[in-house]
């Protein structure tokens, strides 16, 4: 284990006793004043992940043009396909390697704050469909399956306050065929 990561564990694992309280709260409590309009967008990953690497790097950066940012509550959820078994043993898809990269993302949202691993199981085995693969984009819990790249459509057709530049011309009728 690098030292890097291993510090990382450690400032984690003693930050957690202190605002594990929070853990609970974050998943149930409403969003702050201010964020009512604000359009849930949620990242379901891995870390070692081609796909979810492509578009982390390639699309999600789209949220910081033109103001998509001001709209929206992105939650990341560094878990994907891994698996926690009966006896809290954690197994992820792409290695022992991907565990550890999942575990120090997750601290890291959790020091700013958020959700801690064994939390993000919780959150991805309740998805509304099953997640089928990663990365899987979800706009207000509604998961976009094939139109994940279109992200920034959705959250611009979902949000109901005064649109900002980046959903100029983003508009398009999301509603199913009959």
């Amino acid at each position: 284990m690098s030292v890097l990561a291993l510090v990382v564990l450690l400032f984690c694992s003693s930050t957690q006793l202190s605002s594990s309280a929070q853990v609970t709260t974050v998943l149930s409590s409403p969003s702050p004043a201010g964020a009512a309009n604000k359009v849930n967008l949620s990242l379901y990953y891995e870390t070692l992940c081609p796909g979810c690497s492509d578009f982390m790097v390639n699309y999600l950066p789209k949220i910081f043009e033109n103001g998509l940012i001001d709209i929206i509550d992105l939650k990341l959820i560094p878990y994907g396909n891994a698996k926690i078994s009966a006896d809290k043993v954690l197994t992820c898809q792409h290695g022992p390697k991907e565990c550890l990269l999942n575990t120090v993302e997750a601290c890291a949202l959790h020091v700013w704050p958020a959700l801690l691993e064994i939390e993000y199981a919780k959150v991805t085995g309740d998805l509304k469909p099953p997640h089928d693969f990663v990365p899987w984009v979800t706009v207000n819990n509604e998961p976009l399956i094939n139109e994940t790249i279109n992200f920034q459509t959705y959250v611009c057709n979902a949000y109901k306050g005064p649109k900002p530049a980046a959903c100029q011309g983003q508009q398009m009728d999301i509603t199913p065929e009959a």
